[in-house]
């Protein structure tokens, strides 16, 4: 228990909470200091009240429920107090109360303890913390309209088996899932006799992410720097700078994730948006000494090796910024160390990974006025400001060089080809034959259209399905910093068999122009644009980029699309330089590319770019330096790196398992060979070098 962050003041309304009523059937889920705090209070209060829970069972069958509190002491006795240690022995209720750990809720056994006590009219409030909670708890009821939230800001405690210290609360807000300001207050009738002063809200998803812009920064960042309580945090500047950078973050997020859910709901008026001066207030009263020792909640789990929290205050709000294409790097990073350390039981790998977490801290050199999702070029965080300003230096002397000639490539001892056109026909060559293509389809697309790397947001995606999320986030990105509407003209440059383009005219209902370098993709495109008949919506123009676009395109599209196709540019910022040319003025450019990490040998990659027809395998900072030059404004970066290893190998056991079954379709064995040879080698490279790097750029040509 405790009180698990401090609250930002807020300006948002508050429906007012009717009065008490008694005599309901009430199921409280989860025996902890809240759990025996409220229904010490509900059965005070004269309702009906069973109490599933396990460590305090016998305690509380015996000797009931004893409570001190500045509000009054209660004492429950056992006779009064119905203990169970089985949710099927409780049976349907009016109300169901979750005050459970939520790894407790995830998967069969989330069903396991909530199903039992579910009736027809069964309503169930969860005072948990964290994102996706009442999407979980909808699933389990099947029915939104009665599933609520609530977020506490209690302190209470328990002090020995069926002893509980209540010191102070501060409020519990109680929202509902649909935002139903009636059934709002009628949750908060229910707790009104409690003394934990209940709050009613009038967006419950708003008020679940102002409680994760401090979560997540001060309980992820604690656990990152070695479970260490606030104090630590903001006493190290570069610490300091990552849980603000966090923080920053997580609200950009949440003000994107509110708006794109209040839209699919369809509802009327305006959403419930995170003021503007959140983050500043929310962070000057992290600063305060009452908080220079505390833990929360999370770390304490995290030092007691008792399970974290993670999927709902970590995991899902970054599976939500993915999917809204925003850069959110110091968000995924937490994650991400947070998942290594809470996961791995080897003392010395823990010891490891913090050492060099913290070491790194210092080099943190975002500030407090620049940390913002929408200006941000950041690469991948586990790669060090040092090699970025090295690699970045030195890739500006070959810019220069570059634009002397632009068939050359200038790239300090990378491998040169004497022409773009040579480029153009050897893309041709392996990318657009009928053993070529049955290979991509089967391999890299899982049998569909989706033809690229895959971003795996579960565990059960297979290569398809991975594939289609890149697809989705490339589409929300796009849409995200410029809505695509029916009248909008996007280019999709380097097309292929038109698998994106035909996903975003169904979409969008816009104009689609195809620029691809492949006769008979483009046919084929068309071929399944007529089957999906929207081939009105779609023309595809046999070009080499590498040569230019064409000259009468000046300002013609609102949006360039772009997937993993500029690994195939002889001369990138030229490139660059044509797509600024095409766009219109506001116009966006987003596209996904294959990279080298920053740092990385050329050698290392050598493999890949003589397999794939790679000339010059960029690097993120040349990217984000090459936008610039172009006269493109960065808005984000959205780094993918950590999904190609899973994604190569299921390209490699794609191969193997099937290895007949592609011969049936025309492949050689030869061909079969090459492949197994080449994807074992990307297995190994990523694995002990993390050589390559792979994420989604979105720019904008600004207004003159």
């Amino acid at each position: 228990g405790g009180l698990l962050c401090p609250v930002a003041p807020s300006s948002r309304p508050h429906p007012t909470p009717m009065l008490s009523s008694r005599g309901k059937k009430i199921a409280v889920i989860g025996g902890g200091a809240l759990g025996q705090y409220l229904t010490a209070r509900l059965t005070q209060a004269g309702h009906k009240v069973d109490l599933l829970l396990r460590g305090d069972y016998e305690a509380v069958k015996t000797n009931g429920i004893h409570v001190t509190s500045p509000h009054g002491d209660v004492h429950v006795r056992a006779g009064d107090v119905a203990a169970h240690q089985n949710p099927a022995d409780i049976g349907p209720s009016d109300w169901v109360i979750c005050t459970v750990k939520a790894p407790a809720l995830l998967g069969e056994s989330g069903k396991r303890l909530i199903s039992p006590c579910i009736g027809p009219q069964t309503k169930v409030l969860s005072l948990l913390n964290g994102i996706g909670i009442d999407e979980v708890m909808a699933s389990i009821v099947g029915d939104p309209s009665r599933v609520f939230g609530g977020l506490a800001y209690v302190a209470v405690s328990r002090s020995s088996p069926g002893h509980v210290e209540h010191v102070f609360t501060e409020k519990i807000e109680i929202g509902h899932m649909l935002d139903d300001e009636e059934q709002v207050a009628e949750a908060a009738q229910l707790l009104s006799d409690c003394q934990v002063n209940p709050l009613p809200t009038t967006s419950l998803l708003t008020s679940r992410w102002e409680k994760v812009a401090w979560n997540f920064p001060f309980a992820g960042m604690g656990i990152v720097a070695g479970g260490v309580p606030c104090g630590e945090l903001m006493a190290h500047q570069g610490i300091r700078n990552i849980t603000r950078g966090v923080m920053q973050e997580v609200y950009e997020t949440a003000n994107r994730d509110i708006k794109h859910r209040f839209a699919a709901r369809q509802n009327h008026g305006s959403p419930v948006l995170i003021e503007d001066n959140f983050v500043e207030k929310l962070w000057t009263m992290s600063e305060a000494d009452s908080l220079k020792g505390y833990f929360p909640s999370t770390v304490i789990d995290y030092l007691n090796k008792s399970p974290v929290e993670k999927d709902f205050i970590f995991a899902e709000p970054l599976a939500r910024a993915q999917e809204l294409g925003l850069a959110v790097p110091y968000m995924t990073m937490v994650n991400e160390v947070v998942d290594i350390l809470t996961t791995c039981n080897d003392s010395k790998t823990r010891e490891s990974v913090q050492k060099i977490l913290t070491d790194s801290m210092p080099m943190a050199t975002a500030t407090e006025a620049t940390i913002s999702s929408s200006a941000s070029y950041s690469s991948s965080p586990k790669n060090t400001q040092k090699k970025k300003s090295e690699g970045l230096d030195s890739r500006k002397n070959n810019q220069k060089n570059k634009k002397k000639n632009k068939n050359a490539f200038s790239s300090g001892g990378r491998r040169q080809l004497s022409t773009v056109s040579e480029v153009g026909e050897q893309v041709v060559e392996q990318y657009d034959s009928q053993q070529t293509r049955n290979f991509y389809k089967c391999v890299m697309g899982g049998g569909g259209m989706d033809i690229h790397f895959g971003l795996f947001r579960h565990n059960t995606d297979n290569v398809r399905v991975a594939a289609e999320n890149t697809t989705e986030l490339m589409l929300n990105t796009m849409d995200w910093l410029k809505p695509v509407k029916p009248e909008s003209v996007v280019l999709d440059l380097g097309s292929g068999h038109g698998g994106s383009t035909h996903k975003m005219v169904q979409r969008f209902g816009n104009t689609s122009v195809c620029f691809n370098i492949g006769e008979e993709q483009n046919e084929m495109n068309l071929a399944f644009a007529k089957e999906l008949k929207i081939d009105h919506r779609i023309t595809c123009q046999q070009g080499d980029f590498n040569l230019g676009l064409p000259k009468d395109w000046e300002s013609k599209f609102d949006h360039v699309y772009s997937c993993e196709v500029l690994c195939h540019a002889a001369d990138k910022p030229a490139l660059l330089s044509e797509i600024r040319r095409v766009l219109k003025p506001g116009g966006v450019l987003v596209f996904s590319d294959i990279m080298g990490a920053d740092g990385v040998p050329e050698e290392i990659l050598r493999p890949f770019t003589d397999r794939n027809v790679t000339t010059v395998m960029a690097r993120p900072s040349e990217y984000h330096y090459q936008l610039r030059e172009a006269g493109l404004r960065e808005v984000s970066f959205t780094d993918l790196s950590n999904n190609l290893k899973t994604f190569f190998q299921l390209m490699l056991d794609q191969v193997n398992n099937n290895y007949d079954q592609f011969q049936e379709e025309g492949i050689s064995p030869e061909y079969l060979d090459q492949w197994v040879e080449s994807l074992t080698n990307r297995v190994k490279v990523q694995a002990e070098h993390e050589a390559f790097a792979w994420g989604v750029f979105a720019a904008v040509k600004d207004t003159e």
